[in-house]
């Protein structure tokens, strides 16, 4: 009888190790969905988010050297495609110059602050994806598409975007997809990494209960008799 115990105690155990090297794997997929798309959110920043459309997008790689903007350090070839790594530098070197278009000081802050609020975000995105931190990186990934959303629509609002002269480019389009799978992945780790835990819990209470015990002590393989009082 302890003998099939013992096997069966050994088959709790085979059957968690088992386990336990199968779950990693089904938390793999959710984890590189979630390094992925934290990956596509930063790289987005240096897409085109603005791009030249037209005739005015031929004048610009027509005569590429020469200067957009001296502030900013640009040329026409610089600015066919617009990321906002380039709106950046533009508010911050108009906003440095004094060379604001209607001296619109208070929207350059504004929009500074949302790109910050994008950059950095996306970038701790990535780190918290990086470190299995899915909380972590949904809430900065809220932040990030919120402050996303603020600027389009400022831009918008203000005839920057779109324009006769430019469209939005491929960074519109990535940055919320990014967003929906960073999402999806960060949830699915947690409810993948939930069930794990839950898994590991049921075999080593499994393994605790299934103990043996020893009802009679054992000496060279017979059990020993009680001694009997004398009549």
């Amino acid at each position: 009888e302890n003998t099939g115990k013992k096997g069966d105690n050994m088959g709790d155990r085979a059957q968690g190790q088992q386990v336990s090297k199968k779950l990693p794997a089904k938390q793999l997929i959710p984890y590189v969905l979630l390094v992925v798309g934290a990956v596509a959110m930063a790289v987005s920043f240096f897409l085109p988010f603005a791009s030249a459309k037209g005739d005015y997008a031929e004048y610009l790689k027509q005569y590429g050297d020469r200067v957009y903007t001296a502030e900013a350090g640009l040329h026409n070839k610089d600015v066919v495609g617009l990321s906002l790594l380039t709106f950046l530098r533009i508010y911050i070197a108009g906003l440095q110059s004094g060379k604001l278009l209607g001296g619109m000081y208070l929207e350059a802050v504004i929009c500074i602050t949302l790109m910050a609020v994008i950059a950095v975000s996306s970038l701790l995105i990535l780190l918290f994806g990086v470190l299995k931190k899915p909380i972590a990186a949904i809430v900065f990934s809220v932040l990030a598409v919120v402050a996303f959303y603020a600027l389009r629509w400022d831009f918008d609002d203000r005839g920057v975007l779109p324009s006769s002269q430019y469209g939005y480019g491929i960074a519109e389009y990535i940055y919320p997809i990014s967003f929906v799978v960073v999402v999806a992945g960060a949830i699915w780790f947690m409810v993948s990494r939930h069930i794990a835990k839950t898994v590991h819990q049921q075999l080593a209470n499994n393994t605790t209960n299934s103990t043996p015990v020893n009802s009679a002590p054992v000496a060279n393989g017979a059990a020993v008799a009680e001694p009997v009082a004398p009549s």
